[in-house]
């Protein structure tokens, strides 16, 4: 059963927005949801514990959004539960909780024009073994020096997210659409000014390579 965990990578300086969408995860303690906030020293001291093998891949990742990528990951396949990026808010709260009980294995979210899936949020039971070998061949990439011929969406994003899936079965797994899931899909996403208005939940992709 999918454990009613949300994961959360924090850094100790929040904007305005980011603030806003980690506040509107609070309702759900109420359902007797658990959130955990994480931050660097936490995500090393866990990977470091629990995967050593990941460790020196995390502690130099080029930026930000590669060391969250490994760290993710292994959250979920450890504790399982939920990942939530910190610039995504909650907009419904009664159908996130239909998710849980039509999805009790958990699912992944598929971006059907390229069938990238989304490292922003996913969630899973522990011990999928489809996380562990994500990080797994981001470990590899990175230990036979072939990380600075990719881009952070390849070596570890959603492109890595897909290249792995390939590898697996994916009769064992549910893809729910990004549209299902997202106020605005990642092509809408750029230029819009009206948000919360809609969807289970809106991603703002604040600081992101999507508003590039």
């Amino acid at each position: 059963m999918l454990p009613k965990i949300i994961h959360q990578i924090a850094g100790k300086s929040p904007s305005k927005l980011v603030s806003v969408c980690l506040g509107s995860w609070q309702s759900l303690l109420d359902f007797n949801y658990e959130i955990i906030y994480w931050d660097d020293e936490s995500l090393a001291d866990f990977i470091g514990k629990h995967y050593p093998f990941a460790l020196e891949a995390f502690l130099t990742a080029r930026n930000t959004a590669e060391a969250a990528d490994i760290a993710r990951y292994l959250l979920v396949y450890h504790y399982g539960g939920y990942y939530i990026d910190w610039d995504i808010s909650l907009n419904n709260i009664s159908l996130f909780k239909d998710l849980y009980i039509s999805k009790p294995n958990g699912y992944f979210v598929i971006d059907p024009l390229n069938d990238t899936l989304a490292s922003e949020h996913f969630c899973s039971p522990p011990g999928n073994n489809y996380l562990h070998q994500l990080v797994t061949d981001i470990v590899a990439t990175y230990d036979r020096g072939e990380r600075d011929l990719m881009n952070t969406p390849q070596y570890s994003g959603p492109y890595r997210m897909r290249s792995t899936m390939r590898k697996f079965s994916t009769d064992n797994f549910t893809f729910i659409p990004v549209k299902e899931i997202f106020e605005y899909s990642y092509d809408e996403i750029r230029g819009q000014s009206i948000f919360r208005k809609k969807g289970i939940m809106t991603h703002f992709w604040e600081h992101s390579w999507i508003n590039q």
